[in-house]
């Protein structure tokens, strides 16, 4: 059975223990025994806490055997992305001056992971501070996408996607600020969901941009990712950004096969949103999914961003970032300048020399994109673009500007966002097909994955 562990996901993983197949320190040690063959190449793991999955993954044995299982996470090993905390486990945000930063107290969507009983396998490399969508991190390693050595995971999540598709977790957390979650998911070839804003507590999370963060979870399906979502999601009283409302994100295992009652919104040309950057590959599996989701009886409508301007938008969202920035790591790069990079620092420098009046401007205009959002989904259930305008590239080449051109929008508009497969290219590399919701929406943007994911297994 060990062998199989890594092809059955978080739900196959959850009924194999349920019925005894396996046990969660088996589930465990096979994957600590795959992050250590597989690490040293792939740099998806910062931290490997052996001792605590371990652990962990024995008291769920004990509570099984005990008839207290606490529900379909138990047992389930997971990994978490390095600015998230774990009480006692550095998080180093893949900052090299926070190698040392070791929090007392747990985040809270680790401390509901844990009352849910999952186990923890390590903390995963991200791009340094969260600030960027390779994973070429300097001080940690440049993490590899596996299916191709020297070609990004994405980011700044790539640690999650990389691990996840190698098969080193059964599922990840991640963050999620101009599409950290997804780009990961799109170039790796899993699925990531960005949840509504305030529905999964940033509370204990290193942050990147207070008005757009996210954190959100990482698996191989959609069914895989409702299970964490449920094990994430819940009010935080002591969240700023926290949100109210009902958490019951199931999705039946065996998706509908029929999306008859649906509108789904799509793009007639991807080029007059994303220019001449969508890769042919890209846009050719943008057509087929189009025509799946179409013949698993889902009406489409054509819809135009009216009101939306992503190349106005983005520099706007990073002058707010790199501002937020200078605030959140002033005193660690008082103290310790030198554990800073210099393009990171150079962004840090830009969010200080921005006047309040461009502050002011920046946040109206991405405050502008909500209503954009409100008027779309007026018209349809869902909106279903490419992931990315391009799959993975090479460390050699120049990471595209317009990148988070189709992932961005559900962050300033606070909607959820999920990536799922999409095909392959002729030389191995993934695509993603991404689907935006309105606000608390995550069910159907889970049942239309799941349903799209239901055509590419048959």
């Amino acid at each position: 059975m060990s062998k199989e562990i890594a092809s059955l996901g978080i739900a196959g993983l959850s009924q194999a223990l349920s019925s005894k197949s396996v046990s969660a320190v088996e589930a465990a040690r096979f994957y600590l025994d795959q992050i250590t063959a597989q690490n040293d190449m792939l740099r998806a793991f910062i931290t490997v806490t052996d001792d605590l999955a371990l652990n962990q993954a024995n008291h769920s044995d004990e509570r099984r055997a005990n008839g207290a299982c606490l529900g379909p996470l138990d047992g389930i090993p997971i990994a978490l992305k390095d600015n998230i905390d774990v009480a006692g486990i550095p998080t180093t945000g893949g900052i090299e001056a926070y190698r040392d930063n070791v929090p007392k107290e747990d985040s809270d969507v680790v401390r509901r992971l844990r009352e849910a009983g999952a186990v923890i396998l390590g903390k995963l490399n991200l791009h340094e501070g969260a600030h960027g969508a390779t994973t070429a991190n300097e001080a940690y390693g440049f993490c590899q996408n596996p299916h191709k050595l020297g070609f990004t995971p994405g980011g700044s999540s790539g640690g999650a996607g990389a691990a996840l598709a190698a098969g080193l977790c059964a599922g990840a957390l991640g963050t999620d600020t101009l599409g950290s979650v997804r780009i990961p998911a799109s170039f790796c070839g899993i699925a990531g969901l960005k949840p509504t804003y305030g529905l999964v507590s940033t509370r204990g999370v290193m942050p990147l941009a207070y008005a757009l963060d996210h954190v959100g979870p990482m698996a191989r399906s959609a069914s895989d990712l409702s299970l964490l979502l449920d094990g994430m999601a819940g009010f935080d009283p002591d969240d700023p950004s926290g949100r109210h409302g009902p958490n019951d994100f199931s999705v039946a295992q065996n998706a509908p096969s029929s999306l008859s009652a649906l509108k789904i919104g799509y793009f007639e040309d991807l080029a007059s949103v994303a220019g001449d950057t969508v890769a042919p590959a890209m846009a050719a599996a943008y057509a087929a999914a189009l025509e799946t989701l179409k013949a698993a009886g889902a009406h489409l409508i054509p819809v135009p961003w009216e009101g939306y301007d992503p190349a106005l938008v983005r520099p706007k969202a990073l002058l707010l970032i790199e501002a937020d920035l200078a605030n959140i790591h002033a005193e660690m790069l008082n103290n310790h300048p030198e554990g800073f990079t210099r393009t990171f620092r150079s962004g840090i420098d830009f969010g200080i020399s921005q006047t309040a009046p461009k502050l002011a401007k920046a946040t109206r205009i991405i405050e502008e994109v909500r209503p954009v959002a409100r008027h779309l989904f007026s018209k349809v259930d869902a909106l279903v673009t490419p992931t990315t305008p391009i799959p993975a590239f090479s460390f050699d080449d120049e990471m595209p500007k317009t990148i988070t051109t189709f992932t961005a929008f559900a962050n300033y508009a606070g909607c959820p966002a999920l990536s799922v497969p999409m095909g392959i290219t002729t030389d191995g590399l993934p695509l993603g097909l991404q689907i935006v919701t309105p606000k608390r929406e995550e069910v159907t943007s889970l049942q239309i994955g799941a349903a799209f994911e239901n055509t590419q297994n048959t």
